[in-house]
């Protein structure tokens, strides 16, 4: 729904052979301040945007479309459909019994990286998704494993997020820098103020840094959260080395994260949820900022895969600021990892990269005998 991510369908439309139509809610409510959030419509041509009415709009699986579906089919006459829901969800079952009435190859994108028993009914609607799949697309190998783990036994694709490469680029930051009053090395944390996120982890670490460190050092935040006033607090009496700005809209991201000497990633693992990608990472390092994160789900993998950055165990404090005090002390250290990540980036992680692996799913999908 956020305009920002439908970059990679663009890019999905380009491709000559491809006719797409992109059915979405017409708005959600946001699941941790309750916000209606009204879907974007990206600029540019290439592909037919649809929207439907929602039923439960914000209760994460649980909502199912109104209205829009049917138009959505019966216009597009899609040869094959791809359901970016989890399998469990109303929306995702919904959607599949209409791609079957009209005969279209279904694939389905999954995110989800733990293996956690679903009611009844969930597991009902996930089995009746997984039996009429094509072909599944994952996230990481780690959410393919949990795939394997539930049964389905047909074809997966990794499939990660992208990134556009000319809005994520470096870029000169000193006018937004001074006027964001940022000093010396900026480490920056970009996200949800929530637990799960280990936040406090990073700024505890950070203070143990601004009592040690005499360098101009500049620990910032930007997010909002129900997190907020307790993360305020263990930072107070810190002599304005932190800095708190509330979340920015998605397309100003690029803007703000090219402002960070360093961006960390301190997610932390519970019993029902794990970092599923960290989109953060691939962002920051085509700005050209390298990263820190945890070794939580698929953070650690890719941060190998790119090169570009370090990790630190998960609620580690003093590992993390130990990390952050050889990067403070090392500048050509940063500007290495940051060109090596950045260079990773743009091989296989551009939308267009994502596109393309896209269109060769539903390509062999389309291929595939009537389920």
């Amino acid at each position: 729904m956020v305009g920002a991510n439908q970059h990679v369908y663009q890019e999905l439309a380009r491709h000559p052979d491809v006719a797409l139509t992109l059915l979405m809610p017409s708005h959600y409510e946001s699941d941790f301040d309750g916000r209606r959030i009204v879907a974007d419509r990206v600029v540019g041509d290439g592909f037919r945007i649809i929207t439907g009415r929602p039923a439960l709009a914000g209760n994460g699986s649980l909502y199912f479309y109104l209205t829009g579906l049917s138009r959505a089919f019966r216009e597009a006459r899609p040869s094959v459909t791809f359901v970016d829901e989890e399998p469990w969800s109303l929306s995702a079952l919904q959607v599949v019994r209409q791609a079957e009435l009209c005969r279209s190859r279904i694939v389905f994108y999954s995110k989800q990286n733990i293996k956690k028993r679903l009611p009844l009914p969930s597991r009902l609607i996930e089995s009746a998704v997984l039996r009429a799949t094509h072909h599944a697309c994952a996230i990481s190998d780690e959410a393919a494993e949990v795939l394997r783990w539930k049964g389905y036994g047909g074809p997966i694709t990794l499939l990660p997020h992208g990134v556009d490469p000319v809005r994520f680029s470096p870029r000169d930051t000193r006018l937004l820098r001074s006027r964001l009053g940022l000093t010396g090395t900026v480490f920056a944390y970009f996200g949800r103020l929530v637990p799960q996120k280990g936040v406090g982890v990073f700024l505890s670490a950070a203070t143990r840094m601004a009592a040690t460190e005499a360098s101009p050092i500049t620990f910032w935040v930007v997010g909002s959260g129900p997190e907020e006033d307790t993360l305020r607090g263990v930072v107070k009496d810190t002599a304005g080395r932190f800095v708190f700005l509330p979340q920015v809209p998605h397309l100003d991201v690029a803007d703000y994260l090219s402002v960070a000497d360093v961006v960390v990633v301190p997610s932390l693992t519970t019993p029902r949820w794990k970092e599923q990608f960290g989109r953060v990472i691939i962002e920051a390092l085509a700005c050209g900022v390298p990263v820190i994160g945890s070794d939580s789900g698929e953070i650690p993998g890719l941060i190998r895969r790119l090169g570009g950055g370090l990790i630190s165990p998960e609620g580690d404090v003093e590992a993390l600021a130990a990390a952050m005090r050889g990067l403070l002390a090392d500048p050509l250290r940063r500007q290495r990892l940051a060109q090596t990540g950045r260079r990773a980036v743009l091989e296989t992680y551009t939308n267009a990269a994502v596109a393309a692996t896209m269109r060769a799913v539903c390509r062999e999908a389309a291929r595939a005998p009537a389920s």
